[in-house]
């Protein structure tokens, strides 16, 4: 037998040996209900990234835009969030949230802190981890512990989420078996269209919670930036935001990697001698060697060396509603990151797309938006093509900037239906 199809065979025998352990342990879980108290205003939240919790500013996104949107509802609500390690748990606390260890042991242990923690309400972060793509185990573990909650009486949305072309078979059975009072939220028509193909779960199209997140100014860099922005502007550029990272390949090498980075700094370079452009470089994610920092750095230095005062490339770290600010500064933003993309949409900001996993299709058909702004991992590679699309998409700013304004509210609206069986 090829070492290939046997490494994918052990690999598939390992998931299926996980997941059914997990199943077994939810159906045994009997929620111990004369021992808790629920106060009616208590919400814990399952993150899709429980080890840093912060690292990916979508997670936050969403995080914030929930609670915020639910205090409106509930002022005194008391959040926890399902943490795994120790810098996750500082994360928590750094956000106002209450950190619950219900990760790092099995999902018996788990389901026993979630009991003693007693939320009335849990919202699970589905993100694009829930297809399997990243991890079929911790998709199965999300869905089950969102099973295990509903059961005991929670109110439980999973958020809405990216569902891929090829979803992990062995989700199917976890997805089947999900309770009907378990509200599952598609974040996109593709998305939606392929659950409802892969399983029998009950499921309602929406739009991305982070579209209900609300943008801060209030710190001195988001502050500097915009002053930068402005003097651009009003010295006749075209601010354009900028963002490409090395997860647009999957498990990409180092040559891959900096083939994608030889590639914008060509086609950034190219854009700024055809078009009055300045660059706002963002980064949207700080996890290390799967940052953005790995692309960004590199191609700051190497613009910022000819054209320093069209470049601008802010290392803050930023929150996502910090993040949600500064895009609001540029008049376009060419991103690899969905939650920037949101961030920027939602700033009625147009975007471009380097895209990767499917995810960015849906989001342009809730705005109606062309597909020709859309590039694959091949073509960011490709400095002439990317830097094609740049022109065009600065030459369609004007237009493209009005598609988004009369959308939006609509996308707005759709985005609130994510919480809306917590709500009624």
């Amino acid at each position: 037998m090829p070492t290939a199809l046997l490494r994918r065979l052990r690999h598939f025998a390992h998931v299926w040996k996980h997941i059914r352990s997990m199943r077994r342990e939810r159906a045994r879980h009997v929620p111990a209900v004369g021992s808790v108290v629920r106060t009616g205003h208590r919400l814990l939240i399952v993150p899709s990234d429980p080890w840093t919790l912060i690292g990916a500013k979508g997670d936050e996104a969403m995080m914030q835009s929930v609670v915020g949107r639910l205090r409106l509802h509930t002022p005194a609500l008391e959040v926890g969030v399902v943490t795994a390690t120790p810098a996750a748990q500082e994360a928590a606390q750094q956000l106002g949230f209450l950190p619950v260890d219900a990760w790092s042991g099995s999902l018996t242990e788990g389901l026993r802190r979630i009991d003693a923690f007693a939320p009335d309400m849990m919202v699970v972060l589905g993100a694009d981890v829930l297809d399997g793509y990243y991890s079929p185990i911790t998709a199965a573990r999300m869905l089950l512990t969102a099973h295990a909650a509903a059961s005991s009486g929670t109110r439980v949305s999973i958020l809405g989420f990216s569902f891929n072309v090829k979803p992990h078979r062995l989700l199917k059975p976890v997805f089947d078996s999900l309770p009907a009072n378990v509200s599952v939220n598609l974040r996109d028509r593709l998305s939606h269209e392929r659950f409802q193909q892969f399983t029998s779960a009950l499921s309602q199209l929406v739009s991305d919670a982070a579209f209900m997140l609300h943008p801060d100014a209030r710190q001195s860099e988001v502050e500097r930036v915009a002053a930068w922005a402005a003097r651009r502007r009003a010295a006749g550029q075209v601010v354009l935001g900028f963002n490409v990272h090395p997860m647009l390949i999957r498990n990409a090498s180092p040559s891959q990697v900096a083939g994608l980075i030889d590639s914008a700094i060509s086609a950034l370079r190219e854009v700024c001698s055809h078009r009055p452009v300045s660059l706002l470089l963002l980064s949207h994610d700080y996890r290390g060697s799967d940052g953005d920092d790995v692309c960004l750095a590199p191609i700051a230095n190497a613009l910022s060396a000819a054209m320093p005062d069209r470049v601008l490339y802010p290392t803050t770290k930023f929150t996502a509603a910090q993040l949600k600010a500064l895009a609001g500064n540029t008049d376009g933003v060419v991103t690899g990151r969905m939650h920037l993309a949101i961030a920027s949409l939602g700033m009625e900001r147009p975007v471009a797309a380097l895209t990767y996993q499917d995810k960015f299709q849906g989001l342009f058909a809730h705005f109606g938006y062309p597909e020709r702004f859309l590039l694959d991992p091949s073509g960011a590679a490709d400095p002439r093509r990317l830097a094609s699309m740049i022109e065009d998409f600065i030459d369609q700013l004007p237009a493209l900037t009005a598609t988004v304004k009369q959308r939006l509210p609509d996308v707005q609206r759709a985005s609130a239906l994510n919480l809306s069986v917590l709500t009624a």
